[in-house]
């Protein structure tokens, strides 16, 4: 793609085993983006699924040149998925959104204007939540965690939307496996000293497949989640006092 075609707007979108989801997100995601009138690409990021998520996402590949493939050939847990989108990004703004028809891109045009008016990342905020009891619980004590560990200020610490800018996207990478991104998004902006913000956003309850998070492995997950922030806070306490 020559520098005079490049796509104003990226969006990532990490995939494992998306397949009765990803062909309806993809097309509701190309139109959305067609309205907005301005040049995009969509860069599927298939993290070794084992389902037909990458037949189903070809299929589309073939008909649309904006839209693209990158397979995994082991499954890099979802911070690896959204590594791989900071290294493909081609556009000015990038939004790395989960594919799991929970989210909707139609929600950009909020985030921009928060890009527009200062802010270098943009997360979302499931104001409304769709999801069942156990993950509201779930979720309620990782904002906690990151609040009283990291500082975090929003109220959404694991929403599966967020949107960036250039600045953004040259200061963050994300070094540590584990099946979120957030945080560590949220330590490198803040080491980086790039501005912030939030958005409400369109939650969805899911309709097929099921979560990469295994809730039958609750104290494990926790335990890992803990050592995460740990370190994350240990980053921000070091290179913040620097």
């Amino acid at each position: 793609m020559k520098k005079s075609d490049s796509p104003r707007f990226t969006l990532a979108m990490p995939t494992y085993n998306e397949e009765g989801n990803i062909q309806a997100v993809l097309e509701e995601s190309i139109g959305h983006l067609e309205r907005m009138g301005e040049p995009w690409e969509i860069i599927v990021i298939d993290n070794a699924s084992t389902d037909r998520t990458r037949e189903k996402v070809l299929a589309l590949v073939a008909r649309e040149p904006r839209l693209r493939l990158v397979s995994h050939e082991s499954n890099r847990l979802y911070s690896g998925s959204c590594q791989t989108a900071l290294q493909e990004v081609r556009g000015d703004i990038l939004a790395i959104m989960d594919s799991d028809g929970q989210f909707t891109i139609k929600d950009l045009p909020k985030f921009i204007r928060e890009l527009e008016g200062g802010a270098s990342l943009v997360f979302g905020w499931r104001r409304v939540r769709h999801d069942p009891l156990a993950r509201k619980v779930i979720s309620m004590v990782f904002n906690l965690m990151g609040k009283l560990m990291l500082k975090f200020p929003f109220h959404d610490l694991n929403c599966g939307i967020r949107v960036m800018d250039r600045r953004s996207i040259q200061s963050i990478s994300v070094r540590h496996p584990i099946n979120m991104a957030n945080p560590e998004f949220f330590v490198r902006a803040r080491l980086a000293k790039l501005k912030m913000s939030e958005v409400p956003i369109e939650h969805a309850a899911r309709q097929h497949g099921q979560t990469s998070h295994n809730l039958f492995r609750l104290w494990g997950i926790f335990l890992a989640v803990y050592r995460y922030f740990r370190t994350l806070s240990q980053e921000l306490n070091t290179k913040g006092s620097l």
